[in-house]
């Protein structure tokens, strides 16, 4: 019969022996993971103010780009007493400012015055004392010459007097007379050297003598004058210094009103709307959910492989990816690789991690571009199931053999 001819026989042999081969080729050349899934990170977008949802977020699956315009929050219960305290004291103060450079001007007038009056009243003293030193010097001119006579007559009288021609009691008038000259010229001289000296201290700003004081009374008043503006200088220095002090607390209270009555939030980065948490209308608290971002810039597929190979795979091993039911095979590279019972919850993933069994290790590999990250209305294939694949280092034969030795052992 044609079915058991030789031929065939050896036919359907050669046939079954190839299938077998190609079974097991794959194990002996790698290994394959199909659990895996392609899964990104999500940004939380929260809201920075407390206040209301103008406007609802644009819908899930709406692709933008960076800076695009998300959602207004308007804050109508903002506190602003505090801003309107601050303005009310600056007010005060710069009036306080104003008053005391009115007072200072109004000063300053008074003491230019009292200057011109202080310089009036020297000129009059320098011009009075210079005329007493004129009179003086007069004076002691004719006492210098009244006393030269009353020399002479002294003398003439004591020549007649020793010849009897004159009585003595005229020559004792005579000494008398020459005396008093002395005397008078003597009171003149002191006289003159108290105005000089009285010029000299009126010229240095001194004023001596009966009924004066040290200074006049325009040179007080100058000095009282002069201690005021001392005084309004540093007041208002004092009061700049809080003005300037006011301004910087009002612009950051009024800074800090701008950023809580209303808040613009733009997209951080380009990508899709995962999912929205308010719509228009509602009122939200600070650090409350707005809506998530998918960040498609970063895809990645997490995976599980048998630990027995967890030796086989490092960080920066190359493996291949192929979507499920596609065609095309994308070059990914190990990122981690971590044990079985190692703590893997992720609470920014979008996709759900592979579900354990048994002893897996747990392999996330990094996905380059190669246009997914650009699928927004498939949400960057977030989710769909992906098979990953390693190609073998070593035998799977010898890895077997050295695990049971050491179970034996």
């Amino acid at each position: 019969m044609f079915w058991n001819s030789r031929v065939i026989r050896i036919t359907v042999g050669l046939l079954l022996l190839a299938c077998g081969i190609i079974a097991i080729l794959p194990t002996l050349t790698g290994y394959t993971s199909l659990d895996g899934t392609v899964n990104a990170r999500f940004a939380v977008l929260s809201a920075p103010v407390e206040g209301t949802i103008l406007r609802t977020a644009p819908k899930v699956g709406t692709a933008l780009t960076a800076g695009s315009h998300l959602v207004t929050i308007r804050n109508e219960r903002v506190n602003r007493a505090v801003a309107a305290s601050l303005e009310a004291e600056l007010e005060t103060v710069r009036k306080r400012i104003s008053a005391y450079d009115l007072q200072r001007q109004q000063l300053g007038r008074l003491r230019n015055e009292l200057a011109d009056r202080l310089k009036e009243y020297q000129t009059a003293t320098l011009a009075s004392l210079e005329q007493e030193i004129a009179t003086v010097r007069q004076r002691i001119a004719i006492n210098e010459a009244q006393r030269v006579a009353a020399d002479a007559e002294l003398q003439r009288r004591q020549t007649l007097g020793a010849t009897g021609v004159v009585a003595g009691s005229q020559v004792e008038q005579a000494r008398a007379a020459q005396a008093t000259s002395e005397g008078e010229g003597r009171v003149a001289r002191n006289q003159m050297v108290r105005l000089e000296s009285q010029l000299d201290a009126v010229k240095r700003g001194t004023y001596i003598g009966d009924g004066r004081n040290d200074v006049p009374y325009s040179r007080q008043r100058m000095d009282e004058v002069t201690i005021q503006l001392a005084e309004i200088d540093v007041r208002l220095k004092e009061n700049e210094a809080r003005e300037e002090q006011l301004e910087k607390q009002l612009a950051e209270e009024q800074d800090r009103i701008r950023r809580t009555e209303r808040a613009e939030i733009e997209m951080p980065f380009e990508g899709v709307v995962w999912r929205n948490g308010v719509v228009g209308g509602n009122h939200v608290v600070v650090g409350q959910e707005i809506t998530r971002i998918l960040d498609c810039r970063d895809l990645f597929v997490d995976i599980l492989v048998s630990e027995a190979d967890y030796d086989e795979i490092e960080p920066g091993r190359e493996a291949e990816v192929r979507l499920y039911g596609g065609g095309d095979v994308i070059k990914g590279y190990v990122v981690s690789v971590r044990g079985n019972a190692a703590v893997v919850d992720e609470t920014t993933l979008a996709a759900t991690l592979p579900a354990g069994r048994g002893r897996n290790a747990r392999i996330r590999v990094s996905l380059p571009e190669s246009g997914l990250e650009k699928d927004f209305e498939n949400f960057c294939q977030v989710g769909r199931s992906a098979q990953v694949r390693f190609a073998t280092r070593t035998a799977p034969l010898k890895r077997w053999i050295r695990s049971l030795w050491f179970s034996i052992s």
